[in-house]
């Protein structure tokens, strides 16, 4: 055939030409259809993961007793609820999930009793409320015991949900407290000139200029406007509004920790604290390590040498696994009124840091 071949050079050429051809086209079809074909193999090999919900599991994270202890996470700024989107980030606590997951572990007679595992600046009220209802809620109908372990931080709105546990172990070198309700801030350009209008243009220059006109209805509707200031009025509702979250703040950690009122405003107040002086006044329980708190725990649930904990998480189907590894964070929703720059600076929060990194999550 070689010899065939050497002899006719234009028949040799006709076949390269042929096979070149046919290289090429199964190489286009290769690279066309092959993410398809990978995604249908996946698709198969996962063919019981596919589901379009997410699952509930649970996963053992100390301990190989039989009786159960239940972890609930409660990490970063805390919000209201997640969306029903599968792309929601990690690193964030939605105060109704927690809750959600604490009612329902109320009717699982196999977990013994829940342990709060906190490492939060704290976030909206209503979020850190719900926890603390759920804790409630656990409580009530169990007879069960919770305890709360902060491990780096537990302060203003993870506090209010530490303070309905029954008691408060925190890791050395904890920040503990911060009992305070904030809003804002609301900002307001003096006479400005000039806004950005571009990717490299930065803030505002102010000194005559620019005319800014937001139209409204009904007093105060623009209220955190920046072009205009806040009136006397307008101040004393909002500092009214923020004393009557603190007081509900300040009743609950003195009920729930038997610290006076008192104390709470003038001693204590809405700083954050170490360890030591954070047991010295009453915020914690103990200094110790996280197995340390299992063990309390577990003594106080009365299976001290047979216990487990588990934690419980949320296993997406497999496209929605798939799909958020390429997924950007979803934007939140945004204010009510275009006078708010973030949703959270027209909130009541009870949260320890600048609002501002709320606003960019």
């Amino acid at each position: 055939m070689g010899a065939f071949l050497n002899r006719h050079p234009f028949t040799k050429s006709l076949i390269k030409v042929a096979a070149y051809i046919w290289v090429g086209y199964h190489a286009f079809i290769i690279a066309a259809l092959g993410p398809l074909i990978f995604f249908a193999i996946l698709s198969f090999a996962f063919a019981g993961d596919t589901a379009d919900t997410a699952t509930v599991n649970r996963e053992v994270v100390y301990g190989d007793g039989f009786q159960e202890l239940l972890s609930l996470k409660i990490t970063g700024p805390i919000f209201g609820e997640s969306d029903e989107s599968p792309f929601a980030f990690a690193g964030e606590t939605y105060g109704y999930d927690i809750k959600q997951q604490l009612m329902e572990a109320a009717s699982d007679d196999y977990i013994k009793g829940i342990i709060l595992e906190i490492n939060s600046p704290g976030g909206t009220i209503y979020g850190a409320n719900a926890i603390a209802d759920g804790v409630k809620y656990y409580k009530e109908k169990t007879k069960k015991p919770v305890y709360a372990y902060i491990q780096g931080m537990g302060a203003s709105g993870a506090y209010w949900a530490a303070a309905a546990t029954d008691k408060i172990y925190a890791d050395y070198g904890s920040d503990i407290g911060s009992i305070g309700v904030i809003m804002g801030p609301f900002k307001y350009y003096d006479k400005p000139v000039s806004e950005a209008g571009g990717l490299f243009d930065g803030g505002v220059v102010t000194q005559n200029g620019i005319e800014n006109v937001v139209l409204s209805a009904g007093k105060s509707k623009d209220l955190g406007s920046p072009y205009r200031r806040m009136t006397a009025d307008e101040i004393a509702s909002l500092q009214k509004q923020i004393n009557n979250e603190y007081d509900n703040f300040v009743k609950y950690v003195s009920a729930r920790r038997a610290i006076p009122e008192a104390t709470l405003r003038t001693q204590i107040g809405g700083m954050s604290y170490d360890n030591k002086t954070a047991k010295d006044l009453r915020l914690i329980d103990e200094t110790a390590s996280r197995e340390t708190s299992y063990e309390a725990l577990a003594d106080a649930a009365g299976i001290k040498d047979d216990f487990q904990v588990t934690r419980t998480y949320v296993k997406g189907g497999f496209w929605q696994t798939l799909l958020s590894a390429f997924s950007g964070k979803p934007a939140k929703q945004a204010a009510a009124t275009p006078s708010s720059p973030c949703l959270y600076s027209a909130t009541h929060l009870a949260y320890a840091g600048n609002v501002a990194e709320l606003c960019s999550r």
